[in-house]
C-alpha cells in the first residue's frame, strides 16, 4: 500500500517522538501557533518550510526529529508564558 509522504513540523518534540512520525522537524524555541514562524516574517517562514522539505528528502528511521535552531526568531511580544495572550 502506498501512502502520501508527509513531514510533521512540531513544537513539542517529546510528545511527537512518542508517536514515531516518519519524518519531522522541530523549530527550537518557537511558541505554539508559530510553527512556521511569527506573522510578517516571510523569510523565516520560508526557511522553516524549506527545512521541512529537506527532511522529507532525507532517508532516516521513523521517529527521528530534527531539532533546528533559527536565531532570528522573535516571538510576538503580546504572547508570554508559552502561549498566554496578554491583554491590556
Amino acid at each position: 500500500m502506498l501512502g502520501l509522504p508527509t513531514v510533521l513540523i512540531t513544537l513539542r518534540p517529546a510528545a511527537s517522538r512518542e508517536m514515531g512520525p516518519p519524518r519531522a522537524i522541530s523549530p527550537v524555541g518557537f511558541l505554539l501557533g508559530d510553527c512556521l514562524g511569527p506573522p510578517n516574517q516571510p523569510d523565516l517562514q520560508r526557511r522553516v518550510l524549506r527545512d521541512a522539505l529537506r527532511r522529507w528528502e532525507a532517508r532516516e528511521e521513523p521517529g527521528n526529529i530534527w531539532e533546528l535552531n533559527y536565531p532570528d526568531y522573535q516571538s510576538d511580544p503580546a504572547i508570554v508564558n508559552g502561549g498566554e495572550i496578554v491583554s491590556e
